[in-house]
């Protein structure tokens, strides 16, 4: 049965780490002194034991290797109709373009490059809710279908319309309810601050 990680354990068992601690045990200049194996578990926050460390670093850099196979063997082919749709309702359902690139082997600026030509809307690295983005003007829309799954720029979130509202100044404002899992909840959002999805069920996204 594998052992529960500790809480420290699971903070700093990063693949950043374990490719930091590989490079100070194996130093590739001949003239820097390697780390001891129990000042690499510390950085792992893991209790000192030299084989499960060894079990860890052989893991990693097996895991690496067959990362770089693959990647080398996707290298330079386009995406896929059924990539492209997983890599955009991937995005939209909130994971990071690093945490796609990891699933689908593919670089990073090859997400966003799948992104921009389907004109998704771009998350902020954080969260602010007074400066949403700006909607990509593939996926500018002045109205929207009671029903309708749009993108709301202000929660970084994909919403369902619920009710139409006119409105003298934006024109239409709509109750939605917005379904990433963090907010599970309604708000009123104008129509310059949605953005349309219909475009991406070209590409095989459903919602």
């Amino acid at each position: 049965m594998a052992k529960k990680r500790s809480a420290l354990e699971q903070e700093r068992m990063t693949d950043t780490n374990l490719q930091k601690v590989i490079g100070l045990l194996e130093p590739k200049d001949a003239n820097t002194k390697p780390i001891t194996k129990k000042e690499a578990c510390a950085i792992l926050g893991m209790n000192y034991n030299t084989s499960r460390l060894e079990t860890l670093l052989e893991q990693f850099k097996e895991r690496q290797r067959r990362d770089g196979e693959r990647r080398a063997a996707l290298r330079g082919k386009p995406a896929t109709q059924q990539e492209t749709g997983f890599i955009i309702r991937e995005y939209l359902e909130g994971n990071t373009i690093e945490g796609i690139s990891r699933s689908t082997y593919r670089g990073g600026e090859f997400i966003k490059r799948i992104l921009e030509e389907n004109h998704v809307p771009k998350r902020n690295s954080s969260h602010d809710y007074f400066h949403p983005q700006l909607i990509p003007e593939g996926a500018m829309q002045d109205k929207f279908e009671v029903g309708e799954t749009v993108y709301s720029s202000r929660y970084d979130s994909t919403a369902k319309i619920i009710t139409e509202l006119p409105h003298p100044t934006y024109g239409w404002v709509y109750r939605v309810w917005l379904t990433n899992e963090k907010w599970l909840q309604y708000a009123y959002q104008p129509a310059c601050e949605l953005a349309s999805l219909k475009h991406l069920k070209e590409v095989g996204v459903q919602f």
